[in-house]
């Protein structure tokens, strides 16, 4: 009688634990599978990725350029030439402000690059006007919700200025809002 109580004690807490361990395996794969997507969107969005989309020759946007990383240059606006801005106001009527460091991707195969790439810290003072130009357009709550627009106009507007594509792409590779 005592062995058959026995058994019965050890079948219940097997089965209890049989229970526990499915709920938690329910629990921790989903939190997992949460887990595993941040890790995946913060590495795609510190990820440089080379693929952006650069105008046509007629104006317009054209097809996606893969520029290979030892063809990649890179040029920061960052440390002491980092960058203050006054955005427009808001809808709170406040002026607010931000300060960025910027990344420029550059293409050193592009003729572009091989005319203007190599002195490009003599053309920094223009470069950061026309960026200042775009973000200033721009409130904090717009640019905050909008990086990529707003790289993209950066970009289209560098490209516009040295009339190359050499530029390919622009991060931000630190902003701060104030």
């Amino acid at each position: 009688m005592k062995r058959n109580m026995l058994a019965i004690i050890i079948l219940a807490v097997s089965v209890v634990n049989l229970a526990m361990s499915a709920f938690m395996m329910l629990t921790v794969m989903n939190t997992n599978s949460k887990t595993v997507k941040l890790i995946a969107d913060v590495a795609a969005a510190v990820n440089i990725d080379n693929t952006t989309i650069l105008p046509a020759e007629g104006g317009g946007v054209g097809a996606p350029v893969n520029v290979p990383m030892d063809k990649t240059v890179t040029y920061d606006i960052a440390g002491e030439d980092k960058m203050t801005i006054a955005f427009r106001p808001g809808d709170d009527g406040e002026t607010h402000y931000g300060q960025v460091e910027v990344v420029l991707l550059m293409n050193s195969d592009s003729d572009g690059y091989k005319t203007f790439g190599g002195d490009m810290d003599s053309r920094k003072s223009v470069i950061k006007s026309k960026i200042l130009e775009i973000m200033s357009g721009y409130t904090v709550d717009e640019c905050r919700g909008n990086e990529s627009v707003v790289q993209q106009q950066i970009l289209e507007a560098l490209q516009e200025l040295f009339d190359s594509d050499f530029i390919f792409k622009v991060n931000f590779s630190s902003i701060t809002y104030a």
